[in-house]
């Protein structure tokens, strides 16, 4: 069995049709742990790619932010460009899209091949803003794990690829497929396949995603900061 898990996408088509091509349409199944919108300049091609190949589909705090017209609850670091592409998804989306992103589940535990799975978008528990990085200590990620029943837990939100195992737990997080920020542009996701999971990196045409933000009514100064990520693989 062949599962294909994708966070974090950011209205980057171009890196998310790469992923998939990559992953070579082989899946069984297509996990996305959240943040399709927000951040790129194809909110609409990104959501209705997922919404086509995905059967399970987490709320991101920018799918909340999009789909509630509330704040995304980022760093004070992403804060303005967060606000400044929100404003522009919202006019880029329809308004039985931003329902769709508002109604996603922030949690989903299921059980698949005899494995407990969890998928969640920030924390184990359902919060979709907190940030559980690489580098978070076993003490930590234990006391995340503490009420949790699962074998394996899928979670998004930091752009940084994972995979840690814990006490019979193996966390998986895939990276970023639109936005990457642990260093490296390539687009990143993961694959299961029979059990055992793998953390792939991808290149992908950051050229078309560049052009398609400076065609955007983003302001200059926004579409050269996520430019910059974009090449760099962070900020």
């Amino acid at each position: 069995m062949n599962i294909l898990t994708i966070s974090d996408i950011h209205a980057n088509y171009a890196a998310l049709t790469a992923v998939i091509e990559d992953a070579g349409n082989k899946f069984d199944y297509v996990w996305c742990l959240g943040d399709i919108v927000n951040y790129g300049p194809q909110p609409q091609k990104c959501l209705e790619v997922v919404r086509a190949i995905s059967g399970r589909i987490i709320r991101g705090n920018h799918d909340n932010a999009v789909g509630l017209g509330v704040d995304c609850g980022c760093s004070i670091k992403y804060r303005p460009l967060a606000d400044a592409c929100k404003e522009f998804t919202k006019t880029a989306l329809g308004e039985g899209d931003k329902k769709f992103l508002a109604a996603l589940p922030m949690v989903d535990k299921f059980e698949i091949d005899g494995q407990k799975s969890l998928l969640s978008h920030g924390s184990p528990g359902g919060d979709m803003y907190k940030y559980i990085e690489p580098s978070v200590s076993d003490n930590t990620l234990f006391k995340e794990l503490e009420d949790i029943d699962a074998d394996f837990v899928f979670l998004g939100h930091t752009h940084r690829p994972m995979i840690r195992k814990l006490k019979g737990t193996t966390i998986v997080n895939p990276g970023s497929v639109g936005q990457p920020r642990d260093g490296s542009p390539l687009a990143s996701y993961a694959l299961w396949e029979d059990g055992h999971v793998e953390i792939k990196r991808v290149e992908y045409d950051v050229d078309k995603t560049l052009t398609a933000l400076k065609n955007t009514s983003l302001k200059h100064d926004i579409v050269d900061t996520l430019s910059k990520i974009l090449l760099t693989g962070g900020l």
